[in-house]
């Protein structure tokens, strides 16, 4: 199958969307005259464009070849860190605006009709690959991870992850889909390797919170519901881009040596942390009870 709107990067689509279209099954749309799509592809485009355009912007300030450099050696441990969350932002909006360029040209043929929402607004979501605004808002990773390439991620969710439950357990299935995604890309270390880190860094995201709410519920909702929900907001925010960021790292350099270059330069912060905490886990569990839940009358 030939379709400009995805023979060469995302979003995937379902076959039997792009059959129902072609044979003009969308009954309940007419296209003719000045179809409505035409403003939400071109919206989706000017989108792609402005992303495009920040990121080539910022590849000035911050290049790939900064972490091989004398300078960054010697910069401060926190300037590091923030580099390293900025540039993993830029090479993001790398894809991110050529997903929503190629979604923007799906939109404008009207294969991405999708019904209408409760006020009877057109909608053209049907194949959404970024949600633009919550990628920019989202305080955690696995927030970041389900805000782009998210046609993909049904896929993989669906056809892969779900013919694994037969394992039995999540965090194989998980991990397996994971494998398939890294040799979908190529066989470079480096694909492998970053999405180990995506592994491991859900992995801690799902056990931290956990831990935090059957040991410390009435913290975990003072840090969400007081006035200190802000500053914790922009804390994790910050953690979230450079996480990310760390994550990357092997996506971009591929080859052992150049980024575990850059992970020594940080003294390989992440892997302390998220091969750390399952070691830690069990023994605070241990130590700390779970806190007795207060039951309403």
């Amino acid at each position: 199958m030939y379709f400009f709107g995805g023979f060469m990067v995302g979003p995937q689509f379902p076959m039997m969307r792009y059959l129902d279209f072609v044979d003009g099954k969308f009954k309940e749309k007419i296209f003719d005259g000045n179809p409505p799509c035409i403003t939400t592809g071109l919206k989706s485009l000017s989108q792609g464009i402005l992303i495009l355009s920040l990121q080539q912007l910022g590849s000035i300030f911050v290049p790939e070849k900064i972490f091989f450099s004398d300078e960054f050696v010697e910069f401060p441990y926190w300037k590091k860190l923030i580099i390293m969350g900025v540039w993993g932002k830029l090479v993001l909006y790398k894809y991110i605006a050529i997903w929503l360029i190629a979604e923007g040209s799906c939109i404008l043929t009207g294969m991405t009709y999708n019904g209408t929402d409760k006020n009877g607004k057109d909608l053209w979501d049907g194949c959404t690959n970024v949600k633009l605004w919550y990628f920019t808002v989202t305080t955690t990773f696995q927030g970041g991870i389900r805000s782009f390439n998210h046609n993909t991620n049904l896929w993989l969710g669906q056809y892969v992850y779900k013919r694994l439950k037969f394992l039995g357990n999540r965090y194989i299935s998980q991990a397996g889909a994971l494998v398939f995604l890294a040799a979908w890309h190529g066989l470079h270390l480096g694909y492998y390797a970053c999405f180990l880190n995506e592994f491991i860094v859900m992995y801690f995201e799902k056990d931290f919170e956990s831990f935090l709410t059957t040991r410390f519920p009435k913290v975990k909702e003072m840090l969400l519901q007081s006035a200190l929900k802000y500053p914790v907001r922009i804390f994790m925010k910050v953690y979230m881009d450079v996480i990310m960021g760390w994550c990357l790292v092997p996506f971009v350099f591929l080859s052992w040596s150049r980024y575990m270059q850059v992970y020594s330069s940080v003294y390989f912060i992440g892997y302390i942390i998220y091969f750390g905490w399952p070691l830690l886990s069990p023994i605070l569990r241990a130590l700390i009870p779970k806190a007795k839940v207060e039951k309403s009358e």
